[in-house]
């Protein structure tokens, strides 16, 4: 399988106070660049959308180009700036430093985006191996996702599943459809 999106053209667009967030969803993976302005503060544009006293989501991310200043909830605090990858766990306030947008690529995990835009997900297929590795993609996309996982399973244990195997063992809007 090979699949390639661009944030110019995301899946989905979701504006937010001094910014917005673009969404691409990847087969077992979505993706969230956030265009933060000066002046963005999650505890004054985020906090009440989502209805808690700071940011309890965790972030695995890539700050591409601006600066951030991160504040947990415990006094620790740190910057990060261009080419920074970092984790920032749930329990924490933060906000953009300087005059430059911020711009960072989140890893939001496989389909995950209501944690982000504060919308749920547009819905998805899930499937795995009998590995444990575990794939997931926009309903739409369910061919391809059985795709991958025939291919996973003969290139990775050289064992050939069956559509049919998969199909009976996908989770999901559709493929729930599909079974009854």
């Amino acid at each position: 399988m090979l699949v390639r999106k661009n944030f110019n053209e995301a899946d989905q667009v979701q504006s937010v106070p001094h910014g917005r967030l673009e969404i691409v969803a990847l087969p077992g993976q979505t993706l969230a660049r956030a265009v933060l302005e000066p002046g963005w503060r999650w505890s004054e544009d985020m906090k009440q959308m989502a209805g808690t006293a700071s940011c309890e989501v965790a972030h695995t991310a890539y700050v591409v180009s601006g600066r951030m200043h991160v504040r947990m909830d415990d006094g620790r605090e740190t910057d990060l700036a261009a080419g920074d990858a970092h984790f920032v766990g749930p329990g924490h306030d933060a906000w953009v430093v300087g005059d430059e947008p911020l711009i960072i690529i989140d890893v939001v995990g496989a389909g995950d985006t209501e944690h982000t835009t504060g919308e749920t997900a547009a819905p998805r297929v899930t499937g795995s191996c009998p590995c444990g590795v575990e794939y997931s993609a926009p309903s739409e996309a369910q061919e391809e996702l059985i795709t991958a996982i025939q291919q996973h399973a003969l290139h990775s244990h050289q064992h050939e599943a069956s559509r049919e195997q998969i199909l009976a063992e996908l989770t999901g809007a559709v493929a729930a459809a599909q079974t009854v």
